[in-house]
């Protein structure tokens, strides 16, 4: 599945599931630099559903933001091996509102659109 496809099913999930409440952001971003501008600047009072590719989080990549680094890794599910849980967990020392990312996806999927929710 292409970014744009993706985009539009999760903002679709996420519009069903909170029909009467404000649109959810998406936050999307096809390069390491990019996801770092738009995640940045997100609000972190908000939910977000953030859309990257997902070889983003195999090596462990941080993204840089003012209260500190976010990491961005998958791990594979123990009982099944076909399925990658990804994060983009926040700095756990940072002070105020802050964005924790998580989702799961199958081994073969080339995007990947984890739940962005305010800690």
């Amino acid at each position: 599945m292409n970014l744009s496809v993706w985009r539009i099913a999760a903002a679709l999930g996420v519009l069903a599931a909170t029909a009467l409440a404000q649109p959810v952001p998406i936050i999307e971003g096809g390069s390491h630099a990019e996801l770092q501008k738009k995640f940045c600047a997100a609000n972190p009072n908000i939910e977000h559903v953030l859309i990257a590719p997902a070889t983003m989080f195999v090596d462990s990549h941080q993204i840089i933001c003012d209260n500190g680094p976010y990491k961005l890794y998958r791990v594979v599910n123990a009982q099944d091996t076909d399925d990658f849980d990804y994060f983009l967990d926040p700095p756990f020392y940072a002070h105020g509102k802050r964005l924790g990312c998580d989702g799961k996806a199958g081994r073969s999927v080339r995007t990947v659109a984890l739940n962005c929710r305010p800690l």
